[in-house]
């Protein structure tokens, strides 16, 4: 199995090309920009139609700025690729529902690479908290330092701002905690001089509990997820980013007692990748459909920036 990326972004360089070395899986690269002899790779183009039309890769990962990942994931799954693409897949729902349309019609696997919940930390917090629906209350904070003038984050342009970039999350924690139908929400919006979200409050309640969470651009550092029951507290820390050589610590409070428990390094991208090879060769193309429109719907919710 082959992988086509499609654009050489930092998550390219970071993640993906160091896990298709790690397991042997042979990739080449698409890039307007790039140059240079790419390490590792078997085959490079100079421009995405070009790799589109000449790679023999059954997979086509889009890495690209948020603006163009519906049309280059569209035009990949009409060429007859498998799609992996950088969060946010697209920005409208009516988007996705083309994608998958695409998707079926040609028999390709379509995914969305919001993948942080394939770290072994977030699989121990669930068996900490056992059932899911002993959860009363998430909250969630991620604050990064403002990015620098000209980053793709901060370009309306290019589809940047908090909550294209960290919509995704939110989403996510929304879904994989079971939290299901939103009774009622509020969302507080940070914009920068350009009307560009830079960052938001969210209060949702739910059937059997609530989240709240803050993300932003500019400010001291956080990246932690709360998950609060009657009787425990559950704290996930570098939860949105966990770094692939390190090992992680999860804090379990219970009875007023703090545990500490440790968590052996792991990588998300990795797992995450493995299991979308594993789903194509076993044929289960839909396996990432719906998980992608709860989480479109989430997002577009939160766009409407009204209760209900």
């Amino acid at each position: 199995m082959k992988v086509l990326l499609i654009g050489y972004s930092n998550i390219a360089k970071k993640k993906n090309i160091k896990t298709f070395l790690k397991n042997k899986i042979k990739f080449c690269v698409a890039s307007k920009t790039e140059n240079k002899k790419i390490k590792g790779a078997y085959n490079q183009f100079t421009n995405y139609t070009e790799g589109l039309k000449k790679s023999d890769a059954d997979i086509a990962y889009i890495s690209l700025p948020n603006s163009l990942h519906y049309y280059w994931a569209l035009k990949s799954l009409k060429a007859g690729y498998h799609v992996l693409v950088d969060k946010p897949i697209c920005k409208k729902k009516n988007e996705l529902k083309k994608l998958i349309f695409f998707a079926k019609k040609n028999k390709k696997l379509l995914a969305e690479a919001t993948f942080f919940n394939y770290h072994k930390q977030i699989k121990l917090a669930k068996i900490k908290i056992g059932n899911l629906k002993n959860i009363k209350h998430i909250h969630a904070n991620f604050i990064i330092p403002y990015p620098n003038k000209g980053s793709i984050l901060i370009s309306k342009k290019m589809n940047g701002g908090a909550l294209m970039d960290m919509g995704p999350y939110a989403a996510a924690v929304s879904r994989i905690f079971g939290q299901k139908k939103i009774i009622s929400k509020k969302i507080i919006f940070k914009k920068n001089k350009f009307k560009l979200i830079t960052g938001f409050n969210l209060l949702c309640e739910y059937a059997f509990g609530s989240y709240t969470a803050y993300f932003k651009f500019g400010g001291q550092y956080h990246n932690e997820l709360f998950l609060y029951t009657d009787k425990k507290t559950i704290k996930i820390e570098r939860v949105f980013s966990p770094p692939h050589d390190q090992r992680l610590s999860l804090f379990v409070k219970e009875h007023n007692i703090m545990k500490i428990f440790k968590v052996n390094k792991d990588n998300s991208f990795e797992n995450f990748f493995l299991e979308v090879k594993n789903k194509i060769l076993n044929r289960e193309y839909s396996y990432y459909f719906s998980r992608m429109k709860t989480d479109i719907y989430f997002r577009n919710e939160i766009l409407k920036k009204k209760f209900t």
